[in-house]
């Protein structure tokens, strides 16, 4: 290990937590370990930690694991207040450098990310992090310093990670059409399917609804579900392009095939549905739209999926 390492584990296991009767706030180091599995799976690439939804969802899924009854989940006060160590830094938008110096508290999500954009750590602890060695390493300072008892927990969902980083980047790979199939039968359990089939896809659509656009965050709550195209109950298959994000209301009326997305790239609606009928002309309004797509084209439904849709509404008609 060397000496640059060492020091960030002198920094990790001396950060400035709040002490009560005893107790250490968990905060500051469950952040810490959320943005150690952003590196264990995929998703931090370059120096940059936004305050986003999946940074939230992995700390949520940290916090429950090492909180006591009287601890709050609320990731916006370390995300700030690691600023106070000197690895973390804030990065403020353009024009909002001196009201980021001057920030004493962050206020409101929407007040603190109207200010910061994202935070960065310095650069040779970025390059630990990317270090899947350095990284473990890191993790353990943390676990033993704050969270010795929970250290069996932590790990299992540390580990859960690296595999969906695995599974994910199965779909990203130029070989991926044909690994789809075995992709489900090569060890990657019901969880990392599941996690990984759902990260990939909402991420993919923005987590916007690809009929009605509708785009609501909440901390990590989304109000998308990622939808399989066709059922993976009849496909055993979690390719993302197997998928599609799409609100609570319009992924329930696509499995109930009132509507569909079809290969010509447009929603398609059943013939029986009545304009006439409460609550059936949203349903209407959606026939011959376009499909909202991923920004990206590799996540773009695949043509043997939409034409599952398709046939299986032609069917019923």
């Amino acid at each position: 290990m060397d000496a640059s390492l060492e020091q960030y584990v002198e920094m990790f296991a001396k950060l400035h937590v709040n002490h009560s009767g005893g107790h250490i706030s968990p905060h500051k180091p469950v952040m810490l370990l959320a943005v150690l599995s952003l590196a264990d799976n995929g998703g931090m690439t370059e120096n940059r930690i936004e305050y986003g939804t999946e940074l939230l969802e992995l700390f949520r899924e940290y916090f429950n694991v090492v909180a006591s009854p009287n601890d709050r989940c609320t990731p916006l006060l370390p995300f700030f207040h690691l600023r106070s160590e000197a690895f973390w830094h804030h990065v403020p938008h353009a024009g909002q450098e001196q009201a980021c110096r001057v920030m004493s508290s962050p206020g409101s999500a929407i007040q603190m990310t109207s200010v910061i954009e994202y935070a960065r750590l310095d650069d040779e602890l970025f390059l630990h992090l990317v270090d899947r060695t350095s990284r473990e390493v890191l993790r353990q300072a943390i676990i033993d310093r704050y969270f010795p008892n929970c250290r069996e927990e932590l790990l299992k969902l540390s580990q859960q990670e690296v595999d969906i980083g695995a599974y994910r980047e199965l779909f990203d790979s130029d070989t991926a059409k044909e690994r789809i199939k075995e992709s489900s039968r090569d060890g990657f359990d019901e969880h990392t399917r599941q996690a990984g089939f759902r990260r990939s896809v909402t991420q993919a659509y923005d987590y916007s609804c690809a009929a009605c656009g509708l785009r609501v965050i909440l901390g990590e709550v989304v109000m998308v579900d990622a939808a399989h195209l066709i059922p993976f109950e009849k496909s055993h298959d979690d390719d993302p392009r197997n998928g599609m994000a799409l609100c609570k209301n319009h992924h329930w009326a696509m499995d109930r095939l009132l509507i569909g997305p079809w290969p010509d790239g447009r929603w398609h609606v059943h013939r029986e549905l009545d304009d006439r009928r409460e609550g059936q002309q949203d349903l209407l309004k959606l026939d011959g739209r376009d499909i909202l797509l991923p920004r990206k084209s590799r996540y773009h439904p695949r043509e043997d999926a939409l034409q599952w849709r398709m046939d299986k509404m032609k069917e019923c008609a």
